[in-house]
């Protein structure tokens, strides 16, 4: 798997905990279990969760389904861009990341947690 490939299947699946729907973790762990841990928490807060944060902040989430492929991969990479090239949306984006952090904390330890034994299973 390409590293490209491989990052949109993390997003994608990483994009499943800002659903307002149960939450698969054995899936999403599955999804992930290729990734070391630290990459995966990095994906999760620094580009997953600036973009789909939002639907869990709201008092009706308009999405319980699932985020669209094409909706992730644009919106990422767009955030990336954005990221690379101005000093003052990294500011502004690395406190929201503090908050994402606190909001998310256990959710992370339950992924985290699924992850581990995913990667036991697998060797």
């Amino acid at each position: 798997m390409s590293e490209v490939s491989g990052k949109k299947v993390a997003w994608m699946a990483l994009s499943d905990l800002f659903v307002d729907n149960e939450i698969s973790y054995e899936y999403i762990a599955k999804r992930v279990a290729h990734l070391h841990i630290s990459e995966v928490e990095r994906i999760l807060f620094y580009d997953v969760a600036p973009v789909c944060m939002s639907n869990l902040l709201v008092l009706s989430p308009s999405n319980h389904k699932g985020f669209s492929e094409a909706y992730i991969v644009s919106n990422i990479e767009q955030h990336l861009r954005k990221w690379q090239t101005s000093h003052l949306y990294r500011k502004k984006t690395a406190l929201k990341i503090r908050f994402y952090k606190f909001c998310l904390k256990q959710d992370w330890h339950k992924l985290i947690s699924e992850m581990c034994q995913v990667q036991k299973t697998n060797g």
